[in-house]
């Protein structure tokens, strides 16, 4: 019988556990984002949403009551249920605006979801809040990008963030 010398043994090991550790890690994304962009203007108010694909299909399946699908998809009709109970546009206090949706486009492993208010033309005043894969993740931070005809900011949201207003001509 003829043995590995045990040095060998052991750069095998550590090789494996290598590999190991790295498909563990190439299986799931480090950082937990999203990044929408809100765009006023005389069309009305166009909110594009761009989410890591398996966090996305798991919040809105579990939000619908089911399991997420192996391939990560997510039907529009229960994405756009699941980004109306996260994303608020409204005051402080209460929502004023009900989302249609404007599709779903999947671009590797993420997804973009499109909805609208059409009777929405300008965002001064209007307070936001997004609170998307909170649930699912501590860490996660929701970026907003606002275009208010021409007139720009970025607010940051986090777990039990409050809503933030939009100011005039920033």
């Amino acid at each position: 019988m003829h043995t590995l010398p045990v040095p060998l043994i052991r750069t095998v090991c550590r090789a494996l556990a290598l590999l190991l550790l790295v498909s563990r890690v190439a299986d799931a994304h480090a950082i937990h984002t999203t990044v929408t962009q809100l765009t006023a203007d005389a069309r009305g108010l166009t909110v594009m949403i761009r989410a890591f694909a398996d966090d996305l299909s798991s919040s809105v399946a579990t939000h619908a009551g089911r399991s997420a699908p192996a391939d990560h998809s997510v039907s529009e009709p229960e994405a756009l249920r699941y980004v109306q109970s996260q994303f608020m546009i409204g005051t402080a206090e209460r929502r004023l605006v009900t989302f249609e949706s404007c599709g779903v486009r999947r671009a590797d492993d993420m997804i973009w979801l499109c909805v609208r208010v059409p009777s929405m033309r300008a965002l001064t005043g209007v307070a936001i809040r997004n609170q998307m894969l909170t649930e699912l993740h501590a860490d996660q931070i929701n970026i907003v990008q606002v275009d208010d005809r021409g007139a720009r900011q970025t607010l940051l949201f986090r777990k039990g963030s409050a809503p933030s207003t939009i100011k005039a001509g920033t």
